[in-house]
């Protein structure tokens, strides 16, 4: 589904009971916490298994994994599926996250994870606080995003160099999309299902600027 697809589907969620502001914000923060505790689970207690697992069969997974369950995840319109499709997301994430956070040491993992906290905070209240402002970077975002891809492809691929420098890039790039997105999940029909597809939103977003900081 593309971007506009998934906003006319959501648009059109009014099934289930309608959450109040307060109670809509609190699942989009408790699924968050809970895909963010999977990924500290599985890079604690399941690193050993993780690591001997090739490299390539963890991209392949990561990638097919990821795109099944945020298929799941914007197709259902059943809470407790789209739940188990994010479930299945951060696991996914949480494969390749073990990969990265291995090879740093502990103060580094976690002063990456400090600074996302942060950005993801500050980026949450300047979207509250400006909602038409960020109602406009959509397509902005993507064709940066887009152009910051093809970049660094042609770099790895073609010249065999290393732009480190995008990294930075693409962190003022996805904490526009945490903005962006929690814009759009303030202008949905405030249903259960609506919060949990929220929250992959901004999830993903989340994972991307922790592996660019770290």
């Amino acid at each position: 589904m593309n971007n506009k697809e998934v906003k006319l589907a959501r648009m059109s969620r009014v099934e289930g009971q309608m959450l109040t502001d307060t109670g809509y914000n609190f699942v989009i923060g408790l699924v968050l916490m809970w895909g963010i505790l999977i990924d500290c689970l599985m890079a604690s207690l399941l690193k050993r298994q993780i690591l001997s697992m090739n490299y390539a069969l963890v991209l392949v997974i990561y990638l097919v994994g990821s795109l099944g369950c945020m298929f799941l995840v914007y197709r259902s319109t059943n809470p407790a599926l789209s739940l188990l499709g994010f479930t299945g997301l951060a696991a996914c994430m949480g494969l390749l996250l073990t990969y990265y956070v291995s090879a740093y040491t502990y103060a580094s993992v976690s002063q990456a994870f400090m600074i996302t906290g942060m950005v993801t905070i500050v980026m949450v209240a300047a979207a509250t606080i400006f909602p038409a402002f960020f109602r406009k970077l959509g397509g902005g975002l993507t064709i940066a995003l887009i152009a910051c891809i093809v970049i660094e492809l042609i770099a790895a691929f073609i010249f065999r160099i290393n732009l480190t420098s995008m990294d930075y890039i693409i962190v003022l790039i996805f904490s526009g999309y945490i903005g962006y997105d929690w814009t759009r999940a303030q202008a949905y029909p405030k249903t259960l299902d609506n919060a949990i597809d929220s929250a992959a939103d901004i999830f993903v977003d989340i994972v991307n600027i922790f592996i660019r900081i770290l």
